[in-house]
């Protein structure tokens, strides 16, 4: 089974836990292919898919986008940054919609066998402002996967359900060269996972890329349902 995975650096797995390697490592048949870009966009995905002339010899296509068109806002200096990298984000609701349509559009037109996992988290307080602006990208998502009858994995509850009991920490990746430097320094699992302790975190490094509990969450969300529709 071939299966196609585009999305940002939460795909690519750098900072960070490769879920896709999870996946590659529960079932070692699989031909996966990561097409993940750190910092990418809707908008910045979109461009890219539009040099994409393969789309349609894939089996499955995983979706996992969107988280940066909000941590893009966080601080002047990843606004900076995204403006540099032509990673821009969505100016608002309104504007992600139609990107995230012509984006789905674009893509089903060569392969419908679409998986849409929603962007999670911008820090583990789920009712801070910037998680409370990514539910209404979810709702914007969740909207347009029914409209268009794709599977919506709903991983991000699987994540707030693993959060509810936790002592919450209000870390988040405000330092743009912290991130860099987990970039060099986290190189392996292990590491990634005892840094995100030192944090108070649960399920992501830095309140945005992913743990290898996070990592577990998504991986078994993929593969159950990948599973599920094998059988059939």
């Amino acid at each position: 089974m071939k299966i196609l995975f585009l999305g940002d650096s939460i795909t690519e797995g750098i900072p960070g836990v490769s879920y896709i390697s999870m996946i590659q490592n529960y079932n070692n048949t699989y031909d996966l292919i990561n097409r993940g870009v750190g910092g990418d966009t809707v908008s910045s995905l979109l461009k890219r898919v539009k040099k994409m002339n393969d789309l349609s010899s894939f089996n499955h296509i995983v979706l996992f986008i969107g988280v940066n068109d909000v941590f893009g806002k966080l601080t002047k200096t990843y606004k900076i940054l995204k403006t540099l990298t032509k990673q821009r984000w969505a100016k608002d609701a309104l504007v992600f919609e139609n990107q995230y349509n012509d984006l789905i559009s674009l893509i089903i037109k060569e392969n419908k066998n679409v998986i849409i996992v929603p962007p999670l988290l911008l820090g583990e307080d789920i009712n801070n402002k910037w998680n409370t602006e990514l539910q209404s990208l979810r709702n914007i998502i969740i909207n347009i996967s029914s409209k268009n009858k794709l599977k919506y994995l709903d991983v991000y509850s699987n994540f707030t359900d693993y959060l509810n009991d936790k002592i919450i920490s209000n870390f988040l990746p405000m330092k743009l060269t912290k991130v860099y430097e987990d970039v060099q320094k986290l190189t392996s699992p292990i590491l990634v996972d005892e840094k995100s302790k030192t944090r108070g975190l649960h399920l992501t490094l830095d309140g945005v890329h992913i743990n290898s509990s996070g990592a577990t969450l998504i991986s078994n969300a993929i593969s159950g349902y990948i599973d599920s529709i094998s059988t059939i």
